[in-house]
């Protein structure tokens, strides 16, 4: 199993930029496959959308430090040469299809191949109220968003007719590195996100806070509906976060890797968001996890 570990481009570990690319250096000298980054517009005062989790304005008041993930997966691509980057997750449906393609080609591009993108619907209806985007149509606009990537690296001239908009026959000259564009992974538990993943996707994104017998019945779903498209469903991955809770030990943290191993799981990315506050006791914490995972 391969062993990622989250960005903290977010929240109070979000100090200077000379810490970021300090953890992404020792983090790859380390020994980790991936540097996962999130994505957040904005964490309002007055929340009118349902939160996943269990207290809203302690998250927001932690999380209200968020660097854009694009510029951050830009900017440590540069201090890099292995790690690769993915998205846990990046919230697809409120980007613009072509201004998305662009970005993710240039990423590709410029960190020679070492791209991988994760997205998901996100859960706040705030950020798509902001940008004047029907939340009820979000699974649609991925649909929409997958197929134009799909048009984007595998054709040129480009050209597309999306739901309510369209892209002219146009010469596009840089390519992504890695044929056929970056691997995608797409996030969700509902029957049609599974269906889309087992349909589209290279791999799955899924947390360990669900059981392992869901996890099973899901990706049972998964393969399913891979096989239906005439896809071969050994070639999908799965990759599960697992966030480190409020005064966990890094030994019980590293146990919870363990099973995710043995459950034959892909990759499994860590995050010390709810554990610590400051880029040092991220980085010992890192350091910590690759011993006890032997990365090291």
């Amino acid at each position: 199993m391969k062993l990622g570990i989250a960005i903290p481009h977010y929240g109070p570990a979000l100090s200077t930029a000379a810490d970021l690319r300090r953890f992404a250096v020792e983090t790859e000298r380390l020994g980790y496959a991936t540097l996962w980054s999130g994505d957040r517009l904005f964490l309002p005062t007055d929340l009118h959308g349902e939160y996943p989790g269990v207290d809203y304005p302690i998250y927001a008041e932690r999380a209200n430090r968020f660097a854009d993930p694009l510029t951050v997966v830009s900017t440590l691509a540069a201090v890099t040469s292995r790690i690769r980057f993915n998205f846990s997750t990046l919230n697809a449906p409120l980007y613009h299809p072509v201004i998305l393609a662009r970005a993710l080609t240039t990423l590709d591009f410029l960190s020679d191949g070492r791209l991988d993108a994760g997205f998901g619907l996100g859960w706040m209806r705030d950020e798509y109220d902001t940008l004047g985007l029907d939340w009820s149509q979000r699974g649609a606009r991925l649909d929409d968003l997958l197929s134009f990537l799909h048009t984007w690296w595998t054709t040129n001239p480009v050209e597309y007719t999306g739901d309510g908009w369209s892209f002219p026959s146009s010469e596009v000259g840089l390519r992504p590195v890695q044929a056929g564009g970056p691997p995608l992974y797409l996030a969700g538990i509902t029957e049609r996100a599974l269906d889309r993943v087992g349909r589209r996707a290279t791999g799955w994104l899924t947390f360990d806070a669900i059981p392992p017998e869901g996890r099973k019945a899901m990706w049972a779903t998964v393969v399913g509906s891979a096989e239906q498209a005439g896809r071969d469903p050994g070639q999908l991955r799965q990759a599960v976060r697992v966030n480190g809770e409020p005064g966990e030990s890094l030994e019980h943290l590293s146990e919870r890797l363990d099973r995710l191993a043995e459950d034959d799981v892909d990759e499994a990315l860590v995050d010390f968001f709810f554990t610590f506050t400051t880029m040092d006791e991220f980085l010992a914490a890192a350091a910590r996890i690759a011993e006890l995972q032997r990365l090291v």
